[in-house]
């Protein structure tokens, strides 16, 4: 287990440096021992008791049978152990995280798909090989340890003094051991935090305890108070008056998310131009990789220009690490909850959100449509998105036949080939959101697309983790995906629809698993683009910044102001292009917290963080701060208030309820 420990800190830490963090290296592989013995210990426990009970009920026949049996309890169960280390190394290669309710994901996502992907990417012989060899090794190394072991001895009577003196140290060492800790509590989850780095954080613990916490995690789901734990139980005013910074008188007693109600003022240039409005989701379309594109690593393609031309922001956060709970962060209105539960797989699929991303373009007669590329049965979402407003839900199964498609779904220049006829259907206003999945595992696309330049450059090839021949298929399906988005806008300003469509273009979550990150460049680990266009008779009169934070919260209320006039909405977020972006407070599902004075990483359930202020060096990284700024409670206030009333959006409204 410590080798597996080392294993993961040279491979997943490369780059990084810990030369100022040598005592928090080793504390983070002594904390890492303490966690590994403790597993072992449960390990042990049926063997101790069963051989204890035997030793003073002098069953040395039944003593001996048992001594060969073990063998195969040890190759079953530390064999399983070393298999279960081996797919939450791999896990954490794609999630950047020990294994977690992610992991559910295999059963609740498309398993078909997840599996054909680990074929193509991973050599299924070696993994099954390795598995095999790692049982192999157990059982004939436990057989010859356990065929070492002079019991007889301890079955003379006269030894009665050895057994009671051998028990007592086995029972002792089994609970200390188990216990992980010699003091009044054991040795928790919670413990892991020996650094300041997240990191080596992440090296103190192991994917046995973090699976039995996403175990515990998961039987919460649906029913855990997160009002309770974050403060605000019964005191549900309190939660909406802090995350808005107002007073709590300024809160609605009856009906609270009235506070979250913004009006749209009548717009005369927005009412005569009826703009059209697309929102496309690319798959995993990550900030951090654009800053190497030139010619020679071309990353971007045909999309650069619209890039040049346009707006893009790039302090702009997701709503969460994974595709489905990004989406939904966008299209709710509301905060992702720190819970395995999604919405789209929970009894809340159902209900009508009065709050949700298509409802006031309903209102003013748009057509809604939303365009998957995949199966639209995935993750449920042919039953969730029509009860959030749309009229039409599309996936591949409505697309031509004849377009080409890869594990997960349609390739993307076949998708934006769909969106096109869409928006061309009829002359109705049209929202139309799209998700694409070409940009995922096991990173494929069509035969006969002819790549453009892609020469590594040497600051980014040192930061590669895993097999080169893996990244650079990643970096092409990478340029590809953004090539077919560049053509497709630059087909939309050479259209009819030039003038009166507004496209926003973002990734579900950041191109992960290929690059390491260190602590500083925790925004770069997490970020996504936001891309606007806005025609020019569409663009507000004020001069729009696009270095204010945001994140996927804030697209719905953005597109409302640029699109619809004399309306009304209820979301959690704020227009992106207003005067008051600048003073914007961005988090995500994973407990990042920032805005332009600093960051926190908070541990909602344990209810533990670690506050960072920017770099003035270096504007997009963070260094540690060794003091517990007023930023940081105001932080942390905003996020566990913000959990608050999403929950109660989430549970309660719609009740008696007339925007």
């Amino acid at each position: 287990m410590s080798a597996f420990r080392f294993a993961f800190f040279k491979y997943y830490g490369k780059g990084m440096d810990f030369s100022d963090l040598w005592l928090d290296v080793l504390k983070a592989f002594y904390m890492g021992i303490r966690y590994d013995l403790s597993v072992l210990a449960y390990l042990n426990v049926p063997v101790v008791s069963v051989l204890l009970i035997l030793l003073f009920a002098n069953g040395e026949n039944l003593f001996r049978k048992c001594i060969n049996f073990f063998k195969y309890y040890y190759t079953l169960s530390i064999g399983s152990l070393i298999v279960f280390l081996s797919i939450d190394f791999g896990f954490y290669s794609y999630f950047q995280n020990h294994l977690n309710v992610l992991v559910f994901g295999l059963f609740e996502d498309d398993t078909a798909a997840i599996i054909s992907t680990l074929s193509q990417n991973y050599s299924l012989f070696l993994v099954i090989t390795w598995f095999i060899l790692s049982y192999t090794v157990v059982f004939f190394v436990s057989k010859y340890l356990l065929s070492t072991f002079k019991y007889e001895k301890l079955f003379e009577s006269k030894k009665i003094v050895l057994k009671l003196i051998l028990t007592t140290l086995m029972i002792f060492i089994n609970i200390i051991v188990a216990r992980g800790s010699l003091g009044y509590f054991s040795l928790k989850i919670d413990d892991l935090q020996v650094s300041k780095n997240v990191f080596l954080n992440k090296v103190s613990i192991n994917g046995v305890y973090t699976f039995e916490n996403a175990l515990e995690l998961k039987s919460k789901n649906n029913d855990y108070d997160c009002a309770n734990k974050a403060g605000y139980k019964n005191n549900i005013r309190k939660a909406f008056a802090d995350y808005l910074n107002l007073d709590i008188d300024d809160i609605p007693e009856k009906n609270p998310e009235l506070s979250l109600l913004k009006n749209i003022p009548y717009n005369k240039t927005i009412e005569n131009v009826k703009p059209n409005v697309i929102l496309i989701v690319m798959e995993s379309f990550g900030s951090d990789l654009l800053k190497y594109n030139s010619e020679n690593f071309n990353v971007l393609g045909e999309l650069k220009k619209h890039f040049d031309a346009d707006f893009v922001f790039y302090n702009f956060l997701p709503a969460h690490d994974n595709t489905i709970g990004s989406l939904e962060g966008i299209i709710t209105n509301v905060v992702r909850l720190p819970l395995p539960m999604f919405l789209a797989q929970s009894r809340y699929a159902y209900k009508k959100y009065i709050f949700s991303g298509p409802m006031p373009y309903n209102e003013k007669g748009y057509e809604t449509t939303f365009i998957y590329g995949g199966n639209n049965g995935w993750r449920n979402l042919c039953n969730f998105i029509p009860n959030l407003g749309f009229n039409n839900v599309l996936g591949e199964g409505n697309m031509d036949k004849n377009y080409s498609r890869g594990v997960w779904g349609v390739y993307d220049e076949c998708l934006f080939d769909y969106l096109f006829k869409i928006l061309s259907q009829n002359d109705n206003q049209k929202f139309i959101c799209v998700l694409s999945t070409t940009n995922h595992p096991p990173y494929s696309m069509p035969s006969n697309y002819k790549k453009l330049s892609l020469n590594i450059p040497k600051d980014l090839e040192r930061n590669i983790i895993g097999r080169r021949s893996i990244a650079e298929k990643r970096f092409i399906t990478y340029q590809y995906s953004n090539e077919m988005l560049g053509r497709f806008i630059t087909r939309i300003k050479n259209s009819k629809y030039a003038n009166n469509t507004i496209i926003a273009v973002t990734g579900d979550h950041n191109f992960s698993g290929i690059l390491a990150y260190s602590n500083e460049k925790t925004l770069d680990s997490l970020s996504v683009p936001f891309y606007l266009y806005i025609p020019k008779l569409l663009r507000p009169a004020s001069v729009i910044d696009t270095s204010v934070f945001g994140s996927h919260l804030d697209i719905m209320p953005t597109l409302y102001n640029l699109s619809i006039s004399n309306s009304k909405y209820i979301a959690m977020g704020r227009n992106i292009v207003s005067e008051k972006a600048k003073d914007n407070i961005i988090s995500i599902d994973r407990g990042v917290i920032m805005n332009k004075e600093g960051v926190v990483r908070y541990d909602f359930f344990k209810g533990i963080y670690l506050y960072y202020i920017w770099n003035k060096n270096n504007n997009r990284e963070i260094k540690y701060s060794y003091v517990i700024e007023d930023n940081s409670k105001k932080l942390i206030k905003h996020y566990l208030s913000a959990i608050t009333v999403s929950e109660y959006l989430i549970k309660s409204t719609g009740k008696n309820i007339v925007l």
